[in-house]
C-alpha cells in the first residue's frame, strides 16, 4: 500500500496556533460575559491573553518560509 508522507512540522505548528487563537478568543468572550454579569473572572482574561499570544506566535512562525540557502558553487558562477 502507499505510505503517507511524513508530517510537516510547520503545518502542525500552524494548526496548533489556530487552535490556541480560537480558544483564546473564546476565553476572552467568556471574560466579557462574566464582566457584564457583574462577576468578573480574571482567570479567563489571563488564560485568553496567554493562549492568544502563543497562538499568534505559532501562526506567524508557520507563515514565514525560510529562504533557500545558496550553494557555494552557485555563488562562484
Amino acid at each position: 500500500m502507499g505510505e503517507s508522507p511524513p508530517p510537516d512540522r510547520k503545518e502542525f505548528v500552524g494548526r496548533v496556533g489556530t487552535f490556541f487563537v480560537l480558544v483564546g478568543i473564546g476565553l476572552m468572550v467568556f471574560f466579557i460575559l462574566s464582566e457584564s454579569a457583574k462577576v468578573p473572572t480574571l482567570s479567563y482574561f489571563c488564560w485568553g491573553t496567554v493562549l492568544l499570544t502563543c497562538g499568534l506566535i505559532g501562526k506567524i512562525k508557520a507563515a514565514f518560509k525560510p529562504k533557500p540557502k545558496e550553494k557555494k558553487e552557485e555563488k562562484k558562477k
